[in-house]
This record gives C-alpha cells, structure tokens and sequence, in this order.
C-alpha cells in the first residue's frame, strides 16, 4: 500500500504525509498559518457584511469567501453544459467496468461545493489518477457512480451546485434542513440500487470531497449496518454531527459503534492540516471526531501544502482504500 506506515496516536489511526516542500508537516503548517491571519480577518469582515446585507434584504454583494468566489467560477465552467443539466439536473454520471470485465465493486462519490459529478468523469478536471480512469490504478471491475447535486440558493444570494443549504457563508452548518432531507432520500435511493446491482453491501463503497465527503459520510453512517457496506474514504470534509445540522447522525455513529463487525471496516479521511477558511482542522474537522473515538475502521490522513485544493492527493486516498479493501476490482 502507498501510504506511510501507520502509528497510533490518540483514539485513532493517524498517517502524516510529508509535503513536496523544504518544510515538513508542521513546519509547513506553521509557515501559512501567519499569512492566513489577515486574510482570516478579511473574510470574518466581509461574511459579516453579506450577512447583514441579507437580513436587510439587500443583494449579497462582494461575495468575499472561498465559498462564494468559487461558485462564480463553477458558473462559467457550467455554462458549455448547461442545457443538458436543465434536461435532467439531478442526472448522476457513471463509468462502467472495463468492456470485458466482471462488474465487482461500485463507488458511489459526491463532489464538493459548486462542483459537479461529471467532473470527476476521465478527462475531467478532478478525476486525475481515480481507479475508473484509464491508466495504471485502473480499477477493471469498478462502476463508479457521481451524482451531481441540485442548484440551491445560499442565505448569502449565490445560486450553486449543492447538497444542502447553509445556515450562513461563516461556517459549514445546514441552514435548510429539507434540503439536506431531499439529498438523504435520494442517496439512500441511489445506495440501495448499488447494492441491488452488485450483489451485497460489502461490495459498495461511499466517498466524496469537501462538502460531498460530509454528506457522503453522513449516508455512510445511517445506511453501513443495514446493509453490510464495505467502507468510506473523503477528503477535506467533517464528521457529520447533530450540532452541525445532521440531525440524527450522532445516533447513527453510536449504532455503527456498537456493531463490531461492521465498525472495523475502513472509514479513511483525508485532512488539509492548512486549511484555514473551508473545512478547518482545529475549528471543524478535529472536534467532529471526538464521539467517533470507538471505531476501529477510522484512519485519519493528514496533509498540508496545498490548502483545500489537494488536487490528485484525493484520487491516492481512493486507489489506496480499494487496492487494500477491494483488490478483486483491479484484478
């Protein structure tokens, strides 16, 4: 397997991977750290500006967090493929098995924020090395699955691709929780299929980044005991909780907790140790994971380099769940 080798550190499974820079882990951490102070400020500022702009009823202006800037630009990529999104918007992507191999093992993975699932098709930009595109870490038996979320209106005024609204540009919490209900249902929907499709849970795998790695994680939890599932792997996202607007995902994590079998299986994530503004380390991801300190599947990867954007970082995390958890699929 490509990571490093393993060490325990507090209730979970930790590996530090070491950036491609002069510095390591936390040298490289506490470098950035001192230049996002002020731009910490900056964006506090102006989420507060467009928050009271939107209780005055005012347009969001100077959309001024990492959130709302990339939705601008998700726009303008949107914009070639459009009319087939206003044909059927919630259309999921798919990549089917090599042509002559055994369908095996299925991945089901959510973008993130402004993003869509046909992104993540061969030659689209995120797909990089994943084990459904053609190359090396091609996965023969693998069908991967990349549903595309629905466009919402943030409380700040921006129209995007995502899985559940927000309560506000500051943070990750869910502001509208009918939107968040609309997406469980349909990935439930979308999880029971697979399973159907394959023949057995242990043969379907969640994951997804950023936002999609919580909202993948969060149908992971609620679904992984019924329906013997054989793991999740994220990248840049949280540990669903109730306090975060998942209503019911702390009893969730308490029913997977208390089913040995199933809570050795793999739940990797991937933390940007240097992302200061999306999904922090210290604010965010760290004390999500404190009620998940019973599970045996958990392995943490922490990185740091490259912020939120952890470009073909989040395609290894994957290649190195499946070759341990599901090597039948590249055979």
């Amino acid at each position: 397997m490509a990571w490093p080798p393993r060490a325990s550190s507090g209730p979970w499974q930790l590996c530090r991977t070491i950036t491609p820079s002069p510095w390591g882990l936390w040298g490289e951490v506490d470098r950035q750290r001192a230049g996002h102070q002020t731009q910490r400020q900056r964006f506090a500022a102006l989420a507060a500006a467009m928050s009271a702009a939107c209780a005055a009823g005012l347009p969001a202006a100077g959309a001024g967090t990492r959130r709302a800037q990339s939705g601008r630009m998700a726009r303008v990529r949107r914009r070639a493929s459009q009319s087939a999104r206003q044909e059927d918007p919630l259309r999921d992507a798919e990549v089917e098995p090599l042509a002559g191999h055994e369908h095996t093992c299925t991945m089901i993975y959510l973008h993130g924020y402004c993003r869509l699932g046909s992104e993540y098709l061969p030659k689209g930009q995120l797909c990089f090395c994943m084990p459904w595109a053609p190359g090396g870490d091609r996965a023969r038996g693998l069908r991967a699955v990349l549903p595309t979320a629905p466009e919402l209106r943030q409380p700040w005024g921006e129209e995007a691709t995502s899985w559940y609204g927000y309560e506000s540009p500051r943070h990750n919490r869910v502001g509208d929780a009918r939107s968040l209900q609309d997406t469980r249902s349909r990935l439930d929907a979308v999880v029971r299929r697979e399973v159907e499709r394959v023949g057995g849970g242990h043969r379907v795998f969640l994951g997804g980044a950023s936002q999609g790695c919580t909202v993948a994680l969060d149908t992971y939890l609620r679904l992984a005991s019924e329906l013997r599932l054989g793991g999740f792997v994220g990248s840049i996202g949280f540990m669903p909780t109730d306090s975060k607007g998942f209503r019911g995902s702390n009893r969730a994590l308490q029913k997977l907790q208390q089913d040995e079998e199933q809570a050795r299986r793999p739940i990797w994530l991937q933390c940007a140790m240097d992302d200061y503004e999306a999904v922090p380390w210290r604010s965010v991801v760290e004390p999500s994971l404190r009620r998940a300190s019973g599970l045996p599947g958990l392995l943490l990867r922490q990185v740091a380099g490259r912020g939120h954007g952890i470009e073909e970082w989040e395609a290894h995390i994957v290649n190195d769940l499946l070759r341990e958890y599901a090597p039948y699929a590249y055979g």
